[in-house]
């Protein structure tokens, strides 16, 4: 028989009914106190919501009790007036470590357990009191690959860059995740990208996804046979992460009849419908926004697959959602979906290149579509892997065993009680050091200095794009337009002038006209040599030495051609004109036209790749300009 314990939970997001983290914190809360005496410390603005729901479980099941705890109003109205949750976070986690060392101080707890926030960034409340800890389950060490980042998207862009940055400097061994990894007793991850990361610094965890259902509540229609298009479902935040650019290409790529609905808006949205219109799919795809938890739960028995290409999404609520209505799920090889997505509950595309895994989401879908008793079998399988794996009674009964062996184990050493920093840190000299600590952190400091030296090589980097895109412009693009077009403009009026000898029989005005035409064909022939000290390029090359040809060409019929004029042969030589010399002036202007087309086109593309510069280090430089404000005090918290 299991020993009942006295635990401590750390729930920062706690709220029945409300899906995502604050269920999460809620669930495990819910299940804890089924086998132990469970106190949740969670933030007073979840109290109504808990108080409401606790009233109504009251007397059905063993509830836990709770302490609500929220910063002062200022920190308040700062987080919601700059959506500044993170830094929010953090300020939350390091006043309820003094009011945990207050509880232990005042209680015995046999154990406590960090629950939400799930991600591994941040520093908790629940280290150095002397008490067994469970940390998790955690995730958030999933990065985008470089050939599958946002390009097209900046504002995403910088922010996936941002986090891959983030994720690896956080992962190094000289950081602070070993020493987080040190102070816990038991961790426990949700992603194998994190079980890997913890085990590559010398760390054993768990692997439990953080996720779960009351799957007996969830309604299930069995399956039937599955006839006409298929029709496809994605239900989450419609931004670049989610993989939708992915989705929507897959679907147009595979060629198959089917139906793509997107339930969820996003930062994404707009340009999501865009690509929907520019690949002529407005009839197969559609938005539907963001639509209440109870409608989308009650859509997934209507659809016959799940599309959900996540690139580092830790648990995937949708995706066990869909599993549980007995629908299977196409995903990429990564993140919770790796783990919720066994062989034959759906199909896992490996990541590899853009093209790669547009093809690998393709071909999947095309295996559905050709093979509907599959789908009929894998959504089975599918709904199984919930029941078995991520029911929350079975989930719950799990973290018990786990709790058993933590609170019998040895605390680490990196954890011991230390009730003198807990004097020092509230007396007035060490509330003071306190203070300045947040204000002026070592390592803030040290990471302000590492964003001033990447503002600056990112500056440096720009402007030499820049200064090199410009010089082309200045030195090719400028020049080649305005020597190709004077000289198409003189070829034109000296050959103007060749019809106008052609035509007069006055020998005056022939005089006349073919001096003018050798000096407007002399001023050609000017410009195309200015034309030729431009050339950069292999392709410029070979538009003006094609050009070169054709001329030779012209000018031997128009040779010819004056030739019969000054012999008085005029009808020859209209003859002549009419069926040689005017096609051999039409390829001339032509190639002539070419030169200016191609600068045309190049000058386009480097002012292209010249704005597209200067917008990404705008907002590159904005992001990490905001970020060096906070970084001297928030990433100091970090330790």
């Amino acid at each position: 028989m299991s020993k009942k314990l006295k635990v401590l939970i750390s729930a920062y997001a706690c709220e029945p009914n409300k899906g995502s983290e604050p269920e999460v914190g809620w669930q495990w809360a819910l299940q804890m106190a089924r086998f132990h005496d469970v106190t949740v410390i969670t933030r007073e603005n979840n109290r109504f919501a808990i108080e409401q729901e606790l009233a109504n479980l009251r007397g059905k099941q063993s509830l836990p009790s709770f302490i609500y705890h929220d910063e002062k109003p200022i920190l308040l109205h700062l987080k919601q007036r700059f959506k500044a949750v993170r830094m929010y976070y953090i300020l939350w986690q390091q006043s309820v470590w003094e009011i945990i060392a207050r509880l232990t101080e005042e209680q015995t707890f046999d154990l406590i357990h960090h629950v939400t926030f799930a991600g591994f960034r941040y520093r908790t409340a629940i280290w150095e009191h002397g008490v067994p800890s469970v940390w998790g389950p955690i995730g958030g060490i999933e990065s985008i690959p470089f050939s599958l980042l946002p390009w097209t998207h900046p504002k995403s862009l910088i922010a996936e860059i941002i986090r891959n940055v983030n994720n690896f400097i956080q992962a190094a061994p000289i950081h602070v995740l070993p020493r987080r990894a040190m102070a816990t007793t038991t961790t426990l991850v949700s992603t194998h990208e994190m079980k890997r990361t913890f085990f590559n610094l010398g760390f054993e965890t768990t692997l439990m996804p953080t996720i779960g259902l009351h799957v007996s509540k969830t309604p299930f229609l069995p399956r039937k046979a599955i006839e006409g298009p298929l029709k496809i479902l994605f239900v989450g935040n419609v931004i670049t992460l989610k993989g939708i650019d992915l989705a929507i290409h897959a679907l147009h790529q595979s060629g198959i009849d089917a139906t793509f609905t997107l339930v969820g808006d996003g930062n994404y949205l707009e340009a999501a419908k865009k690509l929907v219109r520019r690949l002529g799919m407005e009839k197969r795809v559609e938005f539907r926004g963001r639509m209440p938890r109870r409608e989308v739960l009650a859509m997934y028995s209507h659809y016959d697959l799940f599309l959900f290409p996540s690139l580092h999404d830790t648990g995937g609520y949708a995706v066990i959602e869909a599993m549980s209505h007995g629908v299977p799920v196409i995903c990429l090889d990564c993140g919770g979906p790796r783990v919720s997505v066994k062989k034959g509950a759906g199909i896992q595309v490996s990541l590899g290149s853009r093209k790669e895994v547009i093809q690998g989401l393709a071909s999947a879908l095309q295996r559905y579509d050709r093979n509907r008793d599959m789908l009929i079998e894998h959504g089975r399988a599918a709904r199984e892997v919930v029941l078995s794996d991520y029911d929350w009674d079975k989930k719950g009964e799990q973290l018990n065993s786990i709790y058993q062996k933590t609170a019998n184990a040895k605390i680490p050493a990196a954890a011991p009680p230390n009730k003198s920093l807990r004097k020092r840190v509230n007396s007035p000299s060490g509330k003071l050091n306190k203070v300045l600590r947040r204000m002026f952190p070592i390592k803030g400091l040290a990471v302000s200095a590492v964003i001033f030296l990447i503002i600056g090589t990112l500056g440096f980097l720009s402007v030499e794009q820049l200064k090199s895109k410009a010089q082309l412009i200045v030195k090719d693009t400028l020049p080649g337009l305005s020597n190709a077009g004077a000289a198409d403009s003189n070829l034109a009026e000296a050959f103007n002038r060749t019809l106008l000898v052609v035509m007069s029989e006055d020998t005056a005005e022939q005089a006349r006209y073919r001096d003018e035409m050798e000096e407007f064909s002399q001023k050609a022939d000017e410009y195309l040599q200015a034309y030729q000290s431009s050339i950069y390029s292999a392709d410029d090359r070979m538009n003006y030495n094609n050009l070169v040809e054709v001329r030779k060409v012209y000018r031997e019929l128009r040779g010819k051609t004056l030739q019969l004029v000054d012999q008085q042969k005029h009808k020859e030589a209209l003859a002549l004109c009419k069926t040689s010399l005017m096609p051999a002036y039409r390829d001339y202007k032509r190639a002539g036209e070419k030169l200016l087309e191609y600068n045309t086109i190049q000058g386009k593309s480097r002012g292209e790749t010249i704005m597209r510069i200067c917008t990404v280090t705008q907002y590159f430089v904005a992001v990490i300009g905001i970020a060096l404000f906070l970084a001297g005090f928030i990433i100091g918290m970090f330790k």
